[in-house]
């Protein structure tokens, strides 16, 4: 048996033992994860400044504030969330008890994303442990020294047996979802979840699916765009644009278009600086392979801003594309880089339109002032969720489900959303083997003749 197995097997028999059922024992791993990020804080803002350019003031409000929080809601909430739920009675069952109960599913794993290599693979396992599962955690090899800081740390502070962390790229990868588990959770590209949940579909293992796509930010005429423009620069071009719910591309008309560049070009100005490659805000890319793809999307594109790199750091300085013709190939895929390409459209119907022929986003961004433009942009589309005047601050609300739709994935966590994702909700009755005379028209031999109502 591999090892791989052996961990999985083990993580199974920890669960089977019954010690994650007690509530208590649920806080407490979850108190042991809050007290790993206190002490350890240093060495989680060391990896991601290493895997990422982070600094620890990103490292700090873009990740570990969430899983921090999401904690803290957990422990207090958790009792109250895990509560037998009772239902309506029918006529036929006013002498029973009739409730949903949430229990854990078993074993599950958590597979997470380079991107935000701290959030998206320990926010998941929050929600997981809070429902009573045990959890077998794979960080993404991408951001090597994350993963290496997890499989160092969670050992030392949360059950060995319970929540392992296997490290490893595509071999061990795929070896693990070759095991048997009760749940799959997979943050990252649209590619790799086909993989995954053709893997799941093996054992008919229920997924949650992470993904992105091209997220479109509409900006309207009729809005404050110097406001408008600094909000979308700072959620495009945070964490050098790696970010799964980044506004992908803007969509407006040509009339205002030069306006929304000088703006754009006036935030960035203000937010790092004369020289970006400086500012220690500005976030490098991942690896060569992405960097290159990136490279790749600029190509042939009227730059408007920017457009310069420097291969041996990973930087691409923020950019900004005009007059992008909607098929060409940064219109194709999801960016996941510093690159904003605008592009035309000469009213809200073609915007509609444009959003309605491509796959469906994990998020959909509105500006405007008019809030019939704001309600006919959410009537007529499809997206995971939605921000108007805003960016990305929808996925930091706990009381907000986050996930996608279509191709940017299925099923949703965060908050109490995360707690029932990694609950079975089972349907319980008890009834009385007394008031037998009650149920005796239910039994054969049935009447010669039925009444009809």
């Amino acid at each position: 048996m591999s090892k791989i197995s052996e961990v999985v097997k083990r993580a199974r028999a920890a669960f089977n033992s019954g010690r994650t059922r007690p509530l208590q024992f649920r806080v407490q791993q979850l108190e042991a994860l809050r007290r790993m990020i206190t002490e350890r804080q240093q060495d989680i803002a060391g990896a991601l400044a290493a895997d990422l350019h982070k600094n620890e003031w990103s490292a700090y409000y873009e990740e570990i504030a969430y899983v921090m929080e999401e904690i803290e809601l957990m422990t207090k909430r958790l009792p109250e969330w895990a509560m037998d739920e009772p239902v309506e009675k029918t006529p036929q069952t006013q002498h029973d008890e009739s409730y949903i109960h949430s229990e854990p599913l078993g074993v599950v794993l958590v597979i997470g994303a380079w991107n935000y290599p701290f959030n998206l693979t320990i926010q998941p396992m929050v929600g997981a442990i809070a429902a009573g599962n045990a959890v077998v955690l794979k960080p993404s090899e991408v951001s090597e020294n994350m993963a290496n800081l997890l499989a160092t740390l969670i050992p030392q502070y949360l059950d060995k047996a319970l929540y392992p962390v296997i490290t490893g790229g595509v071999p061990e990868t795929t070896e693990v979802l070759a095991e048997r588990f009760d749940h799959i959770m997979y943050t990252g590209s649209t590619a790799v979840a086909k993989v995954v949940m053709t893997a799941a579909a093996k054992h008919l293992t229920p997924v949650t699916l992470e993904l992105g796509g091209k997220s479109p930010c509409y900006v309207d005429k009729d809005c404050d765009l110097d406001v408008a423009c600094r909000r979308i620069a700072w959620g495009k071009f945070m964490n050098s644009g790696q970010t799964c719910a980044a506004p992908d591309y803007i969509l407006c008309d040509p009339s205002i278009q030069n306006q929304v560049v000088e703006k754009l070009k006036k935030s960035l100005k203000d937010f790092y600086g004369e020289n970006t490659k400086q500012s220690r805000d500005y976030g490098r890319i991942i690896n060569d392979r992405h960097f290159q793809r990136v490279i790749g999307l600029i190509e042939g594109q009227k730059v408007a801003h920017g457009g310069t790199w420097d291969a041996a750091t990973r930087y691409i300085a923020p950019t900004i594309l005009t007059d992008v013709d909607p098929e060409s190939r940064v219109m194709q895929e999801e960016i996941f880089g510093p690159v904003m390409p605008i592009v035309c459209v000469g009213s809200l119907e073609e915007a509609v339109q444009f959003i309605n022929q491509r796959e469906k986003p994990l998020a959909l961004y509105v500006f405007s002032s008019n809030d019939k433009v704001i309600k006919k942009m959410i009537a007529e589309t499809s997206s995971g969720g939605v921000t108007a005047n805003d960016v990305i601050v929808h996925i930091t609300v706990h009381s907000l489900p986050f996930g996608g739709v279509g191709n940017s994935g299925m099923g949703s966590y965060h908050g109490k959303k995360s707690f029932e994702t990694f609950s079975h909700r089972r349907s319980c009755l008890l009834r009385s083997l007394l008031n037998e005379e009650m149920h005796k028209a239910r039994y054969p031999p049935s009447p010669a003749k039925v009444s009809r109502h």
